[in-house]
């Protein structure tokens, strides 16, 4: 896989989750404002992660070269990553759809190996910025690594609000710890 490639992949992946939260919105916003509110700020931030890969592809074309080979990632499983979102776009899209279900779902899509590629592009966009002569820029990849710890804590929050499952509740809470 080359570079571009990748870029391509976590765009992708990153726009398909977008649209997935913001599904959950309008299925699920009939339940509680806050929880319409809620899916909506995690389709939102996707999106935000959808720009930062863009932008990263900029400072990267300049930096390495978009043909560059990645060797790094090459045991990611990628066919498993986009059949799970299938899978999860298959069950949205049905209507029929729980809230709990919809937390299952975004727990499993925030600790899917699509988060290895992102992070493996935050990295990538730091030696970028490292070879640019570009400095402030870094402050930007330092947000963005701040804003996805914050992500998961939003998840975990909202499925401690609005869950009873103490299943589920213990899966978010397990998913915290592995974003540290």
């Amino acid at each position: 896989m080359t570079l571009g490639e990748l870029f391509n992949l976590c765009q992708e992946i990153e726009l398909r989750q977008a649209k997935l939260y913001a599904s959950l919105s309008l299925h699920l916003g009939n339940v509680d404002e806050r929880i319409a509110r809620f899916w909506e700020q995690m389709s939102t931030e996707e999106w935000q992660h959808y720009i930062l890969v863009d932008f990263g592809r900029s400072l990267c074309v300049g930096a390495f070269g978009i043909d560059s080979p990645v060797m790094e990632l090459s045991d990611v499983p990628v066919q498993q990553i986009t059949d799970a979102l299938d899978a999860h776009e298959q069950k949205v899209d049905s209507g029929e759809i729980s809230l709990d279900e919809a937390f299952e779902i975004a727990i499993a899509i925030e600790g899917s190996e699509a988060d290895t590629i992102y992070m493996y592009l935050l990295s990538i966009m730091r030696k970028a910025i490292d070879q640019s002569d570009q400095p402030y820029l870094i402050d930007r990849i330092v947000q963005v690594e701040k804003d996805m710890v914050s992500h998961v804590d939003g998840l975990v929050k909202a499925t401690q609000r609005f869950s009873r499952d103490s299943d589920l509740i213990r899966k978010a809470h397990r998913l915290k710890v592995a974003h540290g």
